[in-house]
């Protein structure tokens, strides 16, 4: 009898109790797993617990010892969460799906970082030391039942890839436990979800598979001989190399797409008027995505790359961006250009830090680098102001002798825009809408991007210099933003249609120039294709494939992750089989993947 009890007592602490031990064990190399703000929530400490105990039944029915189970288990947990700490605290981030496709590069630089525990981190590992000796006095084994380890293996084994990681990827239960899945900020991703549940549903945005009909070896071909020559363009400038100057603004987007609304005053005067000048191309880019994940439009303007042709919720910069990637300053860097990225806020944010280098960027600046410069803030972001004021200073500092393209990412107008403003004016208001301040405040950020950017172009212009200034927001704002707007117009989030659900992934672009050339107005064309465009107005030469991405456009000149126009204005999704479409696809997993020769 006394055996009896003592068995039990065993198996509880052993096969029930040890499993949350050592998950908790694991979230406090991060962070305390109960914080208020920052631990996880019983729900999702549940599903993450899931994964312990059906690893753990696992191994046990392999092995037939379950002390050798839980040494198994509590050592990978014990070097994950290890791994977790110094990777968030050397990086910034944390442990991602695609950060195994650069453990050769990791590792040549590990040996650059100071290793040394800090106090917490060492009463991690004397709690697992001391976890560690208690399975030495752990005798349960199932060695003998032989039957039933099978039945286990294949239970726990059909458990896990037919249930468990189909209902933590599902976007039903994504929804139903309101779990957090931002992808901008992975850290606080495995934060609030924990780490077991973050890894397995970041491993959805994974993988890439292959076209069908894929030859790379017909791709490299075709690139050097069928495209090498072709599209070569003279400069209309009487220089080869005029300055290109990128502005990407957060959030900027023209809401009167989507229905017609009336405010007190225009909240984009100067970009509306300029986008029907003598010297400039403009009309409305066609991006992937709306509310969030900036540097999707970043990437398919850099690369020329849709995000048509990769998992849905993919974040290029972040996943696929792994080697050195043909990109506009990768492209320009060979001509001679001074390629310079700035972005006033965190330089680890989408992993831009690790993705620019590899895109061809020379050098790069974030919050640091504006922080030492007094910028002005609206609200806790630096200003647009600010920002243009630090290109002209770059440009200044560049000189006219080498020519300068600076691409920049803003932050002013980023989310969220609830509630009363005190460091800046709402001056937008909304007639017809009474009670909501959100869209107002937006509303009034893009005016004061507008003011501020009449300003920028104010300078260009009295430089003799030849410049290009392209202008374009990465995505227009999230629905709830938006929605009154909708109202006004007898419309909802629900009760829109495919076609008006489509309006809402527009977003203005213009390309200025203070030299004569060619353009056009009113034009529609996706993110993809704008970096051709901005090429063509500076009167720089294309090949290869870039040159295989202006015969795409004349074809098919919006190709994004929602929809597709071809050059008949047949508006269709971007999933159909279209041969055109899918050699599309073939050249641009190529160009990811398979193109280490970085031909033009």
């Amino acid at each position: 009898m006394k055996a009896e009890v003592t068995h039990r007592i065993k198996a509880l602490y052993f096969l029930y109790l040890c499993p949350p031990m050592i998950f908790l064990l694991m979230e406090w190399f991060l962070r305390n797993p109960f914080h208020e703000r920052w631990g996880i929530r019983l729900p999702l400490m549940a599903v993450n617990l899931i994964f312990f105990y059906c690893v753990l039944i696992f191994i046990y029915a392999l092995s037939g010892s379950l002390r050798l189970s839980l040494y198994i288990l509590s050592a990978f947990a014990f070097f994950t969460g290890l791994a977790e700490h110094y990777v968030y605290k050397f990086r910034g981030s944390t442990l991602l799906p695609w950060d195994f496709m650069s453990l050769r590069t990791a590792a040549s630089v590990a040996d650059n970082y100071d290793y040394t525990p800090e106090g917490r981190v060492v009463v991690i590992i004397l709690l697992f030391i001391l976890l560690w000796v208690s399975f030495l006095f752990c005798d349960l084994s199932i060695a003998e039942k032989t039957r039933l380890r099978i039945i286990l293996i294949l239970c726990s084994a059909i458990f896990f890839f037919l249930a468990y990681v189909p209902f933590v990827q599902s976007e039903d239960t994504i929804k139903g436990l309101k779990i957090y899945n931002k992808l901008f900020t992975p850290a606080t991703m495995t934060m609030k979800d924990g780490t077991v549940y973050a890894f397995i549903y970041d491993m959805k945005f994974l993988t890439v598979s292959k076209p069908s009909n894929y030859k790379k070896n017909e791709i490299r071909s075709s690139l050097k001989e069928e495209y090498g020559g072709r599209y070569v363009k003279k400069s209309e400038t009487g220089r080869d190399t005029p300055n290109i100057i990128v502005i990407m603004c957060e959030a900027f987007s023209d809401p009167k797409v989507t229905g017609e609304f009336s405010t007190n005053e225009d909240f984009m005067p100067f970009i509306r008027s300029l986008m029907k000048a003598e010297n400039v191309t403009s009309g409305y880019l066609h991006v992937s995505i709306k509310g969030g994940n900036t540097p999707n439009t970043e990437f398919e303007y850099l690369t020329g790359n849709t995000l048509a042709f990769l998992p849905n919720g993919s974040i290029p910069f972040q996943q696929f961006i792994k080697k050195r990637t043909d990109a506009l300053p990768l492209y320009l860097g060979r001509r001679g250009y001074r390629t310079v990225a700035m972005h006033p806020y965190k330089a680890t944010g989408w992993c831009r830090d690790e993705a620019y280098p590899l895109l061809g960027f020379d050098e790069m600046y974030f919050i640091d680098y504006f922080e030492e410069r007094d910028p002005e803030y609206i609200r806790k972001y630096v200003s647009d102001e600010s920002l243009f004021r630090e290109i002209i200073n770059l440009y200044k500092e560049n000189g006219t002798e080498t020519p300068l393209f600076s691409f920049n990412v803003t932050m002013q107008n980023h989310s969220e825009y609830s509630g009363d403003t005190e460091d800046y004016p709402r001056e937008i208001k909304v007639r017809g809408l009474s009670g909501d301040t959100a869209v107002e405040n937006y509303l009034s950020l893009e005016r004061i991007t507008d003011s501020a950017f009449k300003s920028l172009i104010s300078y260009f212009e009295s430089i003799s210099d030849p410049t290009v200034i392209v202008f374009f927001g990465d995505h227009q704002a999230a629905d709830h933003v938006v929605e009154p707007l909708w109202r006004l117009n007898g419309r909802n989030g629900t009760s829109l249609t495919d076609e008006e659900n489509r309006l809402r992934y527009k977003v203005p672009f213009l390309i200025w120039s203070n030299f004569d050339c060619s353009v056009e107005h009113d034009l529609e064309i996706s993110a993809n294709f704008l970096g051709n465009l901005t090429l063509k107005t500076a009167g720089i030469d294309i090949s290869g494939y870039r040159a295989f991405l202006e015969e795409q456009y004349e074809k098919t000149p919006i190709v994004s992750a929602i929809h597709t126009v071809d050059n008949e204005g047949n508006d269709r999704d971007s999933e159909l089989d279209d041969p055109e479409l899918q050699k599309y696809r073939r050249y641009q997993y190529y160009e990811l993947f398979d193109d280490y020769d970085l031909f033009d």
